[in-house]
């Protein structure tokens, strides 16, 4: 997605040059708004009007100056009346209350975002603006609280101008960035899982197979411990998850919650006092050991969270996916430990 932002960027510059003739870097530009975010590389086609350009360029500062503050005054200035978003994002509004509901919206996510003007071209009846947005993930997105993970994304804008007034943007967000950033925990690097029964990447033992599907297993749990626990860890949670299953989502072997945050290791053969073996997708609690299909090798993964609270309180009978979504509200940290079950034969 970076690179296609930066492609953008690289063509629109290109196509300008190519319409319009040779650009200069214009660095004497009177700005009537000193406090409108600032540019940090400007450019402008020598043929148009110097009082057209400022007008341009304070258009465009106005509505960067919306993104960079949520003062809803900027945009309303920038944006005229009959303002067109040219790919509207899926359930935003046409029109001047789509950008401002979407400003709103993502400040509850992150309250502190900043935008800056990277760079800006100006031409014909035209703006090219590339942003950069920056901040810290504390509010909510959607089911998830944010744990502070810094935000940083970049944006292209293209305005078409006319008396002073955005009539219409075409833009592009660079999507899969901000996703990536919203949804990785903050670093832990010392939270570490590990077990003296199976090693990280390796085959399982004969004995932690299932006993059934065809396999005869004797369907041991192997040990867990872990060192590192994040500060603030309330309880911690457990799950074992085939990554290859024959199904759409995977398959969860296993899921046990409000493990005490004194914990620092399973046995095989017990939980914690006060965890809950959580309903599987064999629709029951327990532990289902790996059984895949014959000639196949599957990968698996043990998940420990430590999470923000001392007791989960799904409701009574909750499905392994409803119990997961109350995991994963209050994780703040993860740990991994993948190992491998096949080829059997």
């Amino acid at each position: 997605m970076k690179k296609i932002i930066q492609s953008i960027s690289m063509v629109s510059s290109l196509a300008i040059l190519t319409a319009c003739g040779n650009l200069a870097l214009e660095d004497k530009v009177t700005f009537e708004k000193e406090q409108l975010p600032k540019i940090e590389k400007l450019v402008i086609n020598k043929n148009i009007d110097k009082q057209q350009a400022n007008q341009m360029i304070l258009t465009a500062r106005k509505y960067a100056a919306f993104w960079n503050t949520g003062i809803e005054k900027y945009a309303k200035q920038a944006l005229a009346n009959d303002f067109i978003d040219l790919n509207l994002p899926q359930g935003r509004k046409q029109g001047k209350q789509g950008p401002l509901d979407a400003s709103k919206w993502f400040r509850g996510v992150v309250p502190n975002l900043s935008a800056k003007i990277k760079e800006m071209i100006i031409a014909k009846n035209q703006v090219i603006s590339r942003l950069e947005f920056t901040g810290s993930f504390t509010g909510k997105f959607h089911n998830t609280i944010g744990r502070g993970q810094k935000i940083k994304f970049s944006a292209v804008d293209i305005y078409t101008v006319k008396n002073g007034k955005i009539q219409t943007n075409w833009h592009l967000e660079d999507n899969q960035s901000l996703m990536n950033q919203l949804t990785k925990y903050p670093s832990t690097k010392g939270f570490k899982l590990s077990s003296n029964a199976v090693k990280e990447g390796k085959n399982i033992t004969a004995n932690q197979y299932w006993n059934n599907f065809g396999c005869s297993g004797k369907n041991e749990r192997p040990d867990l411990s872990w060192t590192g626990t994040p500060k603030n860890t309330k309880s911690f949670a457990v799950s074992f998850y085939d990554k290859d299953a024959p199904t759409d989502s995977g398959f969860w072997h296993w899921t046990a919650y409000n493990i005490p945050a004194d914990t620092t290791n399973i046995n095989p053969t017990s939980l914690p006092k006060g965890a809950v073996d959580a309903n599987t997708d064999m629709g029951k609690p327990g532990y289902f050991g790996p059984c895949p299909p014959v000639g196949r090798t599957h990968n698996y993964v043990f998940t420990l969270h430590a999470l923000d609270v001392e007791k989960l309180t799904p409701p009574k009978g909750a499905t392994s996916a409803l119990v997961r979504f109350f995991i994963n509200q209050h994780t703040i940290a993860k740990a991994t430990l993948s190992v491998v079950a096949g080829p059997r034969k």
